[in-house]
């Protein structure tokens, strides 16, 4: 029987990205950047128009070179900003799914270097933070069509971990996956039984991670050298100084997971600072983080208790900054529980591969029923991975007098379709129909509201035309029907008596296909090292 394609699973992290397969023992295995380590910094450094550098080295010129480096574009993903700078007089524009593609690109370009693959990678699964909203989550997998990559699905972090344990898992288990990463965090319940993975809720905040740490201490280490120098100094002053201080930060956090104090030091323009931490005052400095970790879980936990779902078996951490032994503690504390440390940087790249390789599975017995291959592709030996997610976001429409009448909530199970009738024609023949559609983080299903702060729309415009094909009478209701697929993307159409009418869904900041083509061709032309 005909083998599958050869698949991978990328975690593409705000601090750090990783790149896994499964391979010929079934086993799913981290490969090896060009340095020889299993992490690639998600730092991208521009050396000129025709060269970029991704990686250890970038992460480098971030002390130097500030001006010409990005990281964190993770954080931005969903926004419309965009690297704008000049150097040799080249400018340079490039968003965050496309600066996400030069990541991408890196890691494959290693991956294939360093293995020697006889043909490049091309199939992927791609995760992402599972509080990413349609917007993100779309700019996520538009980020890896840039890279000239196929990407067979998105999936939510937490979830890829769970697949990486839960696979092993023979017994029913309600798992709480806490992923504290360098720069989100998440926090789902998962029901695990035999491979089978059942979302149950999740929560958490894509701008909440190891880096707000690194912060809180180059803050500290910054007042310490004001009240030296007589000086009054922020991190917002020079983008070289922030760098500086964020990178003793971020190496002291590290020591701290061992060390009962450390020492940091700085110099900036002549003048200089050394000073001591201790471990308590590092836990002091940054408790306020660790309880909004703490509150977004009590947010889950009541959540999965209004689903029946009433005591966690497990807890299990995840992410980088799961390291710092305080998390742990805390957690331990809050919950009463001993709380499982993962393979903190590995773990959701391997449950991506796994998934991949179900994904490429699936998609390969399709193919055969459908006639588009000659031979049943061989069954998997390898760890089998059932997932039914639920949606991160509650969607809604916009109707009358700037309300919002909310149609799929949070923590719907995916994949999900609701019919709304909110609207008729005005006048016989009508040509079309204006509407807006709003993302929110509302989780009462009894919620509507008024458009504010916390309604994102996530149209083009400021309404939205669903065109009319057909001639109808004046008072013809209007079905509009919101369905969202497993990957949590958002699609709309509309019916009118029995016409169904499909319509793109122009979402701000997501690129149309010949916008895609036309990044594709750019980043194909650049150098990445």
């Amino acid at each position: 029987m005909d083998k599958t394609r050869a698949v991978y699973g990328i975690d593409l992290g705000t601090t750090y990205s990783c790149i896994a397969q499964v391979d010929q023992f079934d086993q799913a295995v981290v490969l090896r950047n060009f340095e020889g380590d299993s992490i690639t910094p998600s730092v991208v450094y521009f050396e000129d128009e025709n060269n970029v550098m991704v990686g250890k080295d970038a992460k480098d010129m971030l002390n130097s070179e500030p001006e010409k480096a990005v990281s964190f574009i993770k954080r931005e993903m969903g926004n419309d900003a965009a690297f704008d700078k000049s150097a040799n007089n080249t400018p340079y524009h490039f968003d965050p799914s496309e600066i996400s593609a030069f990541i991408l690109k890196k890691l494959v370009k290693d991956a294939n270097d360093a293995n020697g693959y006889p043909e490049p990678i091309k199939d992927v699964v791609i995760t992402c933070p599972a509080y990413f909203g349609n917007k993100e989550r779309m700019q996520t997998k538009q980020a890896g069509i840039i890279a000239g990559l196929n990407v067979l699905a998105i999936i939510n972090e937490p979830t890829a971990a769970a697949i990486a344990y839960g696979t092993k898992v023979e017994d029913r288990k309600t798992i709480l996956v806490y992923d504290l990463g360098g720069g989100t965090f998440d926090v789902t319940i998962i029901l695990v039984n035999k491979g089978a993975i059942k979302v149950i809720a999740t929560g958490g905040d894509h701008h909440l991670g190891g880096v707000d740490w690194d912060t809180e201490v180059a803050n500290w280490l910054l007042d310490q050298f004001n009240q030296k120098n007589g000086t009054s100094y922020t991190l917002d002053d020079d983008p070289l100084l922030r760098n500086q201080l964020l990178s003793v930060a971020e190496s002291r956090k590290k020591l701290l997971t061992r060390k009962s104090k450390v020492n940091l030091a700085i110099d900036y323009q002549g003048q200089s600072v050394s000073a001591e931490l201790t471990k308590e005052a590092f836990e002091q400095l940054t408790s306020s983080l660790l309880e909004e970790t703490i509150d977004a879980t009590d947010k889950v936990l009541e959540i999965a208790r209004q689903k029946g779902f009433d005591s966690i078996d497990e807890f299990l951490l995840v992410g980088g900054s799961c390291r710092m032994p305080q998390v742990k503690a805390c957690v331990d504390q809050r919950y009463n529980v001993n709380a499982r440390i993962g393979e903190v940087d590995e773990v959701v790249a391997k449950g991506a591969a796994i998934y991949a390789m179900n994904e490429a599975y699936t998609q390969a017995i399709q193919e055969y029923e459908e006639g588009e291959r000659d031979s049943r592709p061989a069954p998997l030996r390898g760890d089998r991975a059932h997932v039914m997610n639920v949606t991160s976001k509650t969607y809604g429409l916009g109707i009358i007098d700037d309300q919002v009448g909310n149609v799929i909530f949070a923590n719907s199970p995916l994949p999900t379709e609701v019919k709304t009738c909110e609207f008729s024609t005005n006048h016989d023949n009508q040509t079309g129909v204006n509407f807006n559609i709003y993302e929110s983080d509302f989780t009462n299903p009894e919620t509507d509201g008024t458009v504010d702060q916390k309604f994102c729309r996530l149209v083009t415009t400021e309404t939205y035309v669903m065109p009319i094909t057909g001639n109808y009478p004046k008072g013809t209701p209007i079905e509009i029907i919101f369905k969202i697929d497993n990957e949590g993307m958002l699609s709309v159409s509309g019916r009118l008596n029995n016409d169904t009418i499909d319509f793109d869904l122009k979402v701000t900041g997501v690129k149309s296909n010949d916008e895609l083509a036309k990044a594709q061709n750019t980043l194909s032309r650049i150098n990445i090292e």
